[in-house]
């Protein structure tokens, strides 16, 4: 196999920041197609469990674009600690997120405050590897408490009231 050939190969792969956001955006839109038509809610037929599943699907598909496709992909390709920056500041959109419950943007928000990170820990400068991994273990602290609320719904079968 000649070089160029190995290059085109290599470059139709995805990306280790677009892998995630599709694992993430997937588990969104599958715990939102299941949670919200099988677990939390009563089952209404197929009239309603199809457009539900198809507008979780649209959602799920602009949240990657706008976090993954547009805000991660061009971040991680400038130089500098800018990867690191916007890193943070996904993070931090993704805590003040955990104020709506339930929502997916918590979940991709995090997701990309991860792939931003590890793009800011992967560089040369140290300040931005800091940042890096304060901004990973945003992320990754968001995923886990959106995964527990998740987790809550499936074991009670219920939307717990989050009021006080």
């Amino acid at each position: 196999m000649s070089t160029a050939a190995a290059k085109g190969i290599a470059a139709a792969r995805l990306s280790r920041e677009a892998k995630i956001g599709l694992v993430a955006v997937g588990a969104v839109v599958v715990v939102r197609v299941v949670g919200g038509n099988f677990i939390a809610n009563d089952w209404e037929g197929w009239g309603t469990f199809i457009p539900t599943a198809i507008g979780a699907a649209v959602e799920g598909l602009v949240l990657w674009g706008l976090v993954f496709g547009l805000l991660v992909r061009i971040s991680a390709r400038t130089r500098g600690d800018r990867p690191a920056a916007a890193a943070a500041i996904l993070g931090g959109l993704a805590v003040v997120s955990l104020a709506i419950p339930y929502s997916a943007p918590q979940a991709v928000l995090g997701a990309g405050a991860v792939a931003l990170g590890l793009v800011a820990v992967d560089r040369s400068e140290r300040a931005s590897q800091r940042l890096g991994k304060v901004a990973v273990a945003i992320g990754l602290l968001v995923i886990a408490a959106w995964l527990a609320l998740v987790l809550i719904t499936f074991v009670t079968g219920d939307w717990p009231d989050l009021t006080p």
